[in-house]
């Protein structure tokens, strides 16, 4: 489970005022442009909206693929004459919309399960390693006795359970640095 954003941070309002300050001309001189992207990337607003995560990217995967999408038709646009009604009728035609929105579907689909596939990548990994370092500390058993795997099961069941292992003071090999080299003060 993802966790949320606190409450009160994200952009303060002199930013939100700058780029409104910046971005009111460029409104005025290409109104086209600004229909057929209000329109097309709505998509990107409503993934901005929802995502509450604390990282906050759904909306940039979103919004990435959703422009992807929606850039060969800004450029027929831009090309075929640049006036409103030419926007209108490209976001009014079926296939553009399904082509701008389908991009900002597939922003959605790669959000969800990448994550999914890079973390079942990492757990083969890992039980690899498992399975490696398992080998490894059977020929330490058969070279130097038993007595080297003493409390590895009792480490690896705390490791486990908080993700860490808090049964040493100071990590092995810490304590014998320390005792060569005193603190100064």
């Amino acid at each position: 489970m993802q966790e949320t954003a606190p409450d009160g941070k994200g952009m303060g309002m002199g930013v939100k005022i700058g780029m409104l300050l910046a971005l009111g001309p460029l409104v005025l001189v290409s109104i086209p442009t600004v229909v057929l992207l209000g329109v097309a990337m709505l998509p990107t607003g409503v993934a901005f909206i929802v995502d509450r995560s604390l990282a906050r990217m759904g909306w940039l995967c979103v919004g990435g693929i959703n422009l992807a999408g929606t850039i060969p038709f800004l450029a027929q646009l831009w090309t075929e004459g640049h006036t409103v009604p030419h926007a209108v009728s490209l976001i009014t035609d079926v296939f553009t919309i399904m082509v701008i929105y389908g991009a900002a579907a597939l922003g959605w689909l790669l959000y969800m399960s990448v994550p999914q596939i890079l973390g079942g990548f990492m757990a083969m990994t890992a039980s690899r390693r498992i399975v490696a370092l398992k080998a490894e500390q059977e020929k330490l058993v058969e070279d130097w006795g038993a007595e080297v795997k003493e409390g590895a099961e009792q480490a690896v069941a705390e490791f486990m359970r908080r993700g860490r292992v808090t049964d040493f003071e100071k990590p092995p090999g810490e304590a014998e640095v320390a005792s060569r080299h005193p603190p100064a003060g």
